[in-house]
């Protein structure tokens, strides 16, 4: 069905998935990209590049967050079944998943001249012929989308993808120290967080 779904105008679509943090949309959306031979975009990506600069310049402030758009330039390709992002020149695409990170993007996304940045430069990035994934995108980022889709997963299923995406990150903290249980813990979290946030963009 997505495969014919794909042909539609020349196969060239702009498809959404979205979803809670955990249920499998990075997955789905590079196997889709894969099959169809679509781009691929994760738009979490573009908002953890820019975390991780806040990280590395020690601009964990609001103001001193949002004055720092002005001098940030973020790149993203597609190359070889591989998302390539570079930062200000960089290459960081290896960087995008350390515990710092994790822990700081979530505020640091809230903050709406930081969305409102990054929505308009995924929009540029995604033009025809993208699977595009995250929070959000086929209601905001990119609501004319052709073709949308919505992943849901039980909390149990999202802490298990979560914590093998940790395990098998060449991070040996991680490794090391992560526990099935605490992931549960986190995901029970994300999800009173995902239920507001969802509640909040339901037009009723």
């Amino acid at each position: 069905v997505l495969r014919q779904h794909g042909s539609w105008l020349g196969g060239k679509l702009i498809i959404s998935i979205d979803g809670a943090a955990g249920t499998g949309k990075t997955t789905v959306g590079i196997k889709l990209a894969k099959e169809l031979n679509y781009q691929f975009l994760d738009s979490g990506k573009i908002y953890r590049a820019y975390t991780y600069k806040m990280i590395k310049n020690n601009t964990l402030e609001a103001i001193d967050i949002i004055n720092q758009l002005s001098t940030t330039n973020i790149e993203y390709k597609y190359l070889s079944n591989k998302e390539i992002l570079k930062l200000d020149g960089q290459n960081v695409s290896d960087e995008l998943h350390s515990e710092q990170v994790d822990k700081y993007v979530s505020n640091i996304s809230k903050i709406p001249e930081i969305r409102l940045k990054m929505t308009e430069l995924q929009r540029e990035i995604a033009k025809k012929n993208f699977i595009v994934v995250g929070r959000d995108i086929g209601t905001v980022v990119l609501p004319n989308a052709e073709l949308k889709i919505f992943l849901t997963a039980s909390i149990e299923e999202r802490a298990r993808r979560r914590f093998n995406e940790r395990k098998n990150e060449n991070l040996e903290e991680i490794k090391n120290s992560i526990k099935l249980s605490e992931v549960i813990g986190k995901n029970l979290s994300l999800k009173r967080r995902d239920n507001n946030n969802y509640l909040a963009l339901c037009p009723f």
